[in-house]
Formats: C-alpha cells, sequence, structure tokens
C-alpha cells in the first residue's frame, strides 16, 4: 500500500505528519504522489473557519475523484484538528471518509490501516492524559535543514476565541530528557536548526523536576547546531530568565513569534488573554534591553466582537511601536465550543475586511522599512531549498526569518554570507559575498 499525507496549518501538524509518515514506512508502506496512493491522510486545521473550509474543500475533491473511477485514494483518513473538533459533522455530512482519527490518536495509524485493509472504518478521536513519545526518522522529516522538536502540547489558557484546548487538550509537557535526546541526534545527524513546539513553549516545565523553559533552553544550546528556534511563546507567561538565556547564547536565534492579538487592553481582556498593553510592551523591552537587535513576528486578530475603532487605532499603533518583522493576521471568525461563539458579531463585515485590509498595508509598509534598511549590509542566510523557478537560484532565511534570494551554487543547509542589494515588503535579495581571504 502507499500513502500521501495533504497537511494543513501549523508546524505541530508538520511535525504531526512528519511522525505519521514514520509510523506508515515503519509498518511498510511507501509514500506516493496524490494522483497515485492508496490511501491520502488529510492531516487538519480547525483554528479558524477559513482553513476548516479548505480541509472539507479539499476532501471534496478527492472523494469526486474515487466516485469519478480514479483509481487514486481508495482509502481517506481525516487527521487532525477537524478530525477532532468535526468528527459527528464529518459523519452527518456523508462525506464518506474511512476513518477519523483526532489529534492524540494518529500513534494507532498502524492499527488503523490494518482495520482499513480488512474492510473496516471507524473513528479514533480520544484524549490521552499523557505524553505520547514518538521521534520521526530524518528520512520522515519534511526538512533535512529544519528540525522540528515538540516539547508540550494542549492549552490551559481558554483564549474565549480559541478552539486549541477542545482539538488539543490540556497542556502536557515532555520529559526534559527526551526532548535533549531529540535534540542531541538531530544535531549528531546535520539539522541546521532546531525549532521546539509547542502551543505555549515558554510554559514548558519538565515534569520530574520541574526545570523551567529558559533553564530547557541553556541545556540545549550547548548543541553545535547554529540556529536554535521556538514557537509559539505566550505573552502571559513571560520570564525575566528566557531574555537573560538568549543574550548568553549567541546560536539561539534572535527573533521570537510573541502573538499580541490585540494592541487594545480592553479587547485583550475579552479575549481573555491574561496580559495587557503594557505588559505586552515592557516584555518587549526588556528582550530589547538584553539583545539589541532583538526581532518580534506576531498575530493579530481584527473584528473581534465588540471591537471599536479606538481598539483598531490601538492595535496598528503596536505595529507601529514593535515594527515586526512579519505578522499573521486574521478576521475574527467564531470557533465551536469558546465562550466569545456566543458574542454577537457586532462589527459589519465590510468594516472588517476594510480593518483588515488597512492592519496589513501598514505592516507591508513597516517590513519595507525595515528591509530597507539592510541595504548594502551583510548578513548570514541559511540555505533553505533552490528556487523552484529560477535556475541557479537558491532561496535562504535569515536569522529573523526574513526570505532572502541570491545566486548560489551553495548546497541545501550551508550558511553563506550574503550583500543585501535589494529590498521589498516581503522578501530581500542579495549577492553571495566570497569567504574570508578568498578576495
Amino acid at each position: 500500500m502507499t500513502f500521501f499525507i495533504k497537511t494543513f496549518g501549523c508546524q505541530m501538524n508538520v511535525n504531526d505528519s512528519e511522525k505519521i509518515r514514520h509510523l506508515l514506512e515503519e509498518k511498510g508502506l511507501a509514500a506516493a504522489g496524490e494522483e497515485q496512493a492508496d490511501l491520502i491522510i488529510v492531516n487538519s486545521c480547525a483554528v479558524r473557519a477559513k482553513p476548516q473550509e479548505k480541509v472539507f474543500s479539499y476532501i471534496g475533491r478527492v472523494l469526486a475523484r474515487r466516485n469519478a473511477g480514479f483509481p487514486a485514494a481508495r482509502k481517506i483518513i481525516v487527521a487532525g484538528c477537524v478530525a477532532q473538533s468535526e468528527k459527528d459533522a464529518l459523519f452527518a455530512k456523508k462525506v464518506r471518509v474511512d476513518y477519523v482519527v483526532g489529534t492524540h490518536q494518529f500513534y494507532r495509524i498502524g492499527e488503523i490501516v490494518d482495520e482499513l485493509s480488512s474492510g473496516h472504518t471507524g473513528l479514533a478521536a480520544g484524549f490521552n492524559r499523557r505524553w505520547q513519545e514518538l521521534v520521526p526518522a530524518a528520512r520522515a522529516r519534511d526538512s533535512a535543514v529544519t528540525g522540528y522538536v515538540s516539547i508540550m502540547e494542549g492549552c490551559d489558557n481558554f483564549c474565549s476565541y480559541c478552539i486549541v484546548p477542545f482539538t488539543r487538550g490540556r497542556e502536557k509537557h515532555r520529559p526534559a530528557r527526551a526532548i535533549v535526546a531529540e535534540s542531541e541526534s538531530l544535531a549528531a545527524q546535520g539539522f541546521r536548526e532546531i525549532v521546539l513546539l509547542g502551543q505555549n513553549v515558554n510554559h514548558w516545565r519538565d515534569p520530574g523536576t520541574g526545570a523551567s523553559f529558559p533553564q530547557l533552553l541553556r541545556r540545549l544550546a550547548r548543541l553545535p547546531v547554529p540556529w536554535i528556534r521556538f514557537i509559539t511563546s505566550y505573552p502571559g507567561y513571560h520570564e525575566p530568565q528566557l531574555a537573560e538565556v538568549m543574550a548568553e547564547n549567541r546560536n539561539i536565534a534572535r527573533h521570537i513569534h510573541f502573538p499580541a492579538q490585540s494592541g487594545s487592553t480592553r479587547i485583550l481582556k475579552k479575549m481573555n488573554r491574561a496580559y495587557s498593553r503594557s505588559d505586552y510592551l515592557r516584555i518587549i523591552r526588556a528582550f530589547r534591553s538584553a539583545m539589541p537587535e532583538m526581532k518580534f513576528s506576531s498575530d493579530f486578530i481584527v473584528g473581534f466582537p465588540g471591537e471599536s475603532e479606538r481598539d483598531f487605532r490601538l492595535t496598528l499603533s503596536l505595529l507601529e511601536q514593535v515594527e515586526y518583522e512579519s505578522i499573521f493576521s486574521f478576521i475574527y471568525s467564531p470557533r465551536p465550543n469558546t465562550k466569545a461563539a456566543a458574542l454577537d458579531l457586532d462589527v459589519p463585515a465590510q468594516r472588517v475586511k476594510e480593518r483588515l485590509y488597512a492592519l496589513q498595508e501598514l505592516q507591508a509598509a513597516i517590513q519595507l522599512k525595515n528591509n530597507r534598511r539592510l541595504l548594502g549590509m551583510e548578513i548570514d542566510v541559511l540555505v533553505c531549498e533552490k528556487h523552484p523557478k529560477k535556475a541557479g537560484e537558491m532561496i535562504g532565511r535569515s536569522e529573523s526569518h526574513r526570505v532572502v534570494n541570491f545566486a548560489s551554487r551553495a548546497a541545501v543547509g550551508e550558511f553563506k554570507r550574503v550583500k543585501i542589494t535589494g529590498a521589498g515588503p516581503h522578501s530581500l535579495r542579495g549577492e553571495e559575498m566570497p569567504p574570508p581571504g578568498n578576495g
């Protein structure tokens, strides 16, 4: 049997797909293209309405091919967050998928394949209270450059708009010894950056010793890995020691994804976010005091119930004050089981769209200004992939995760010194510099 995995959503989903692939290959299945696979696994995202719609749309296209007599996709498994949150709807809508596998059950994928081979269909969507230890082999990973390492899963915050506690469950923290062992293995295999994953990575605690996230970072920083990153950090859990550890260890990237969601304390309170605007800015200042070169990215929601013009202007002013490297911005959409789902959508839809456009337009201007500051400067760039459309071109990432395009014969995974020669709002153009001593 052959399989194809279609992944929607965040890096956590990507890492889950890596684990699924590992389990299937260990069982003897082989990866194949979407059109040829006997089994299609849809690893889904339910964080907002739009990604969920994309999941159902994709499932519909796969089913249409099957119904039209194509040999591909004879069996379809829906996994991930949509499977967890919409398990009943998947059957009620009669979409005719073969198996629904929730976020805590993908480790049973081998058993599920056996059931499918025997002609059975079913549902596996229960929660587990304990960490399920599973490390994907290098061949199953999405990248040979970036290694994802899950350190915790789930969330106890219950932000009023967020479905994560209902799809990922309550927080579970992975033991430090397992995190270190996987990270050591990635370093030994030549991975160039390690990315620690969790819904609230900075709330991680070792289940046995109680060691904190900064203590874990200090330990991992001893590894021979050029860059260590972590996502996502929750502002309500900030510890001053985190900035200290980062400042002490140069291989921890000077970049944090730090979701604000809103620049208005009033809206943050309605969102059940455990910090104010002033708290958030105080943390930003602390990081930049310890590391002046520190850069940030963020998430923002516009059109949250009750958001006034003043609230929205406060969000715009937060962008101007922090000068983010990048942001992800979304229109609020009610999610099942959340407290905010009961609130009236009192901001007119057209005005919400206008606010989103204004937010994105301002951020594009900030990114262009930030990128133009780099013109003529030399920066270190990690080569991530060949340019898919331009022969001889490589795509790299800067320490702050900026996209850098440049002509090079470098291998994927190499670091190159690049002089910035062009700047747009979403990427940089550069010229590879010769190694020191080569003129």
